[in-house]
Parts: C-alpha cells; sequence; structure tokens
C-alpha cells in the first residue's frame, strides 16, 4: 500500500479563505489516478485552496482499500486505469451502503456522449474533461462538498426530529388507558370497556379518558385538538392536567366543558381548537349525562327499548373559538346492557364501496350489522377497525380513536 496511498503534506499555513469553513477544508478527499503527474498536479491544486486531508489511489482496486482505512468525502477519480477502471469502481462504490452517497468527480479524457452516459449510469456525480482546469476543477470539489454536508446535516436532523417524534407518538399511547385499568373498570364498576387509539404517521390531537369518581360514577371523554404535529400532541398532554384541577365538576359535563372554553379561548393560538364530548356515568340512576362541543355524534343503544345503535347529538361550539359559551347538559338512559360507541373523524373520513364518504349514517349501519352478526362480542371492535383499515389502506392520514363502553351489569364490588 504505501507506493500506492501516499498522504499529502500538510502545507505550511494556507491563506485564510472566507469560502470554505472548517469542516469543508478537513473534508477527506481520495485522488484515484494512474498517473503519478496528474495526481500531483490535482493534489497540488487542492491544497493551494486550502485543502490538506488528501490521500491518493493508483487503481480501483488501491482505491478500495484506501476507503476500507477510512470513508471519503469526496472522490476524484479517472475512468482509464489498469487493475479496475474508474467505471467498474463507481458500480462497486454505488452497490455499497456505507459508500453509495459519496460524490464522485470523475476526470477524464473520454468525453464522448456514451462514455459520459456510462459514467453517469454506473453512479459517477459529475465530469470534468482532461486537460483539468484549476477554477474548475476548485469549483466543482467545493460545490460537491458544501453538498454532502448539507445533505449530512438534514440527514442527522432528520433523524433526530424523527426519533423525537416517535417518543411523543409512545407517550401518546401511555396516555391510553392499559388493559390492567380496563380490567378494573370491569370488576368494579361492570363496565366492559374496549379501547383503540392508532397514531397516524404524524403526531395527532386525539385524547381520551376515563375517571373512577366513586363508587356509583364514571366520567369519560374524547376530544380532538385541530391540527396536527407537535402543537396538536402538546395540548393532548396539557388536556390530562387541564382535567385534573377539574375533578370536583366531572359530574357536571357541561360545567367542564364551560371552563374548558374559557381557558383555551385565553391560551389556545388564535384559530385554534377543540371538539370534545365529556360524559358522566350514574350506574345507580342508570343514566349517562353528557355535554358536547362538536366532536362525532356518539353512537348508543339501550339494550332495554332498542337492540339498535342510534346517533345521539354532538352538536356545540367547539372549545377554545368563543369566551363564555354554554354548553347543554343532555341526558339519556344507560341501563344494564346498554353500549356507547366515541369515535374520533377518521372512522368516518373514509370513502366506502361506493366512492363516498361513510359518514356518520353509515357508520352508524354498519355497528349495526357487526353488532347483530354471531360473532363472540370480543371480535366486535376488531371487526370494526378492520374494515376500516380495509377502506384506509395502510396508513391513515388521521388518528383514529374508538371508545366503547357497555354496561354489563356485573361487577365483584368495590
Amino acid at each position: 500500500m504505501s507506493n500506492v496511498t501516499l498522504e499529502a503534506e500538510k502545507p505550511d499555513a494556507p491563506e485564510q479563505n472566507p469560502r470554505h469553513d472548517i469542516k469543508i477544508r478537513n473534508a477527506r478527499i481520495l485522488v484515484v489516478d494512474d498517473s503519478d503527474l496528474i495526481r500531483e498536479l490535482i493534489g497540488a491544486c487542492l491544497m493551494t485552496d486550502g485543502y490538506y486531508n488528501i490521500c491518493y489511489a493508483e487503481n480501483g482496486r488501491d482505491a478500495l482499500e484506501v476507503i476500507e482505512l477510512e470513508t471519503p468525502d469526496l472522490i476524484i477519480l479517472d475512468l482509464e486505469m489498469p487493475v479496475m477502471d474508474g467505471f467498474e469502481l463507481c458500480k462497486e462504490l454505488r452497490s455499497r451502503q456505507e459508500t453509495a452517497s459519496i460524490p464522485i468527480l470523475i476526470q477524464s479524457g473520454r468525453d464522448t456522449a456514451a462514455d459520459i452516459t456510462r459514467a453517469f449510469d454506473y453512479g459517477a456525480s459529475d465530469m470534468v474533461v482532461k486537460p483539468i482546469k484549476k477554477f474548475e476543477i476548485l469549483a466543482r470539489t467545493k460545490v460537491h462538498l458544501e453538498h454532502r454536508f448539507f445533505v449530512e446535516k438534514l440527514t442527522d436532523f432528520h433523524d433526530r426530529v424523527a426519533s423525537e417524534l416517535e417518543q411523543a407518538r409512545k407517550l401518546q399511547l401511555d396516555i391510553c388507558p392499559s388493559e390492567e385499568e380496563l380490567a378494573s373498570f370491569r370488576n368494579l364498576y361492570g363496565l366492559d370497556i374496549g379501547w383503540h387509539y392508532e397514531p397516524s404517521s404524524e403526531l395527532g390531537g386525539d385524547i381520551g379518558g376515563l375517571y373512577p369518581i366513586d363508587e356509583t360514577h364514571v366520567a369519560f371523554f374524547i376530544a380532538d385538538f385541530s391540527g396536527h404535529g407537535v402543537a396538536a400532541a402538546l395540548n393532548t398532554f396539557r388536556m390530562q392536567i387541564w382535567l385534573s384541577s377539574l375533578s370536583k365538576d366531572y359530574k357536571e359535563p357541561d360545567k367542564i366543558l364551560q371552563k374548558l372554553n374559557n381557558f383555551l379561548n385565553k391560551n389556545l393560538k388564535r384559530g385554534s381548537y377543540a371538539t370534545m364530548l365529556f360524559g358522566c356515568i350514574d350506574l345507580a340512576a342508570g343514566s349517562l349525562s353528557y355535554a358536547a362541543a362538536g366532536t362525532q355524534p356518539p353512537l348508543i343503544q339501550n339494550g332495554d327499548s332498542d337492540p339498535q345503535f342510534v346517533l345521539c347529538s354532538s352538536k356545540g361550539m367547539p372549545l377554545g373559538l368563543r369566551p363564555n359559551w354554554e354548553y347543554e347538559l343532555k341526558t339519556i338512559p344507560f341501563t344494564v346492557d346498554s353500549k356507547l360507541i366515541l369515535y374520533s373523524d377518521a372512522l368516518v373520513e373514509v370513502e366506502h364501496l361506493l366512492g363516498e364518504f361513510l359518514g356518520d349514517e353509515g357508520l352508524k349501519d354498519e355497528v349495526n350489522e357487526i353488532w347483530q352478526q354471531d360473532i363472540a362480542p370480543e371480535e366486535r371492535l376488531p371487526e370494526l377497525i378492520r374494515r376500516f383499515h380495509m377502506r384506509a389502506g395502510a396508513t391513515a392520514d388521521d388518528d383514529l380513536t374508538i371508545i366503547y363502553i357497555e354496561n354489563t351489569g356485573n361487577t365483584d364490588g368495590p
């Protein structure tokens, strides 16, 4: 290797050149040419412009050995060489993951259309034609190094953001009640609860929650902040904190919404808002009280009166848009065998077989069909989710939240 790869001597303190920052001046450049004279000329050109981290190889095979020791930031490559020519070296480098993105600047006397096309087909980034002009090779070296480091910086930033977003998505999943928590509601209150939260590719603003109040009362909610991204996700975390400060009002859903609306009107960015439904189940009275602020209409089925799910009103001013808005309190029966389904808009904003949006009415029909099928009760919610994925495809554009609550009447007692 000593007769093939020679490290350039570091020149005497080159003049400071404002065109190059420290990283570019320290870039490792590999010059590959079978001519000693050409290698020296290119190296001299580079050093006069402040590059000193230069290494050399006289053919493609030796270049691979140099690259094995330390990956260069740029390769200046001759096409016509013995042992392994520039075309084959390009092809080999592009086939390896660790070298696939290295910029390769071809320098060659072969300037026919066929040769140029072949060079680029094999992976060359750029080309200069011999005889080499100093200003041209320096300009192209600078451009490709700056581009490489810019892409590298952008990739690092993207990876960091992706990692942080993934952590945020996991935190959103952690907000959802665990299987153990859901089991406790079955044991203590006789409420069979199904919970499905599925984040989209972006961070979203969906959130839901369950709050035990006392031996006969349980509160619940579903909410969706406008927009996507970090701001919407942060608001879901804040919602947890806001609601924890209002625990004394959980039995009065209309009052909850009024207080949250005024708070959000003061604290959300102008134009931002949240839709929400907050409810409280009174097991002793066999009733459900709720107030809504523009959410999707909940589906309710009362076992004693009608086997069909029906849509309930969820009209109301979204939270945060106007201060001092009053929300209507609605109370409906919720006796043993009653069932409630809350859902985010992602579930209905998908196309059914006729090419139109499913919509709330379409969802109502689908839910009634599923719940009347001869399948195990625990398979009904998964079937609803399966049908959603058939329509939405592999990745949905929005978060999907579904909360299913059934009053079984079977408790182990507190």
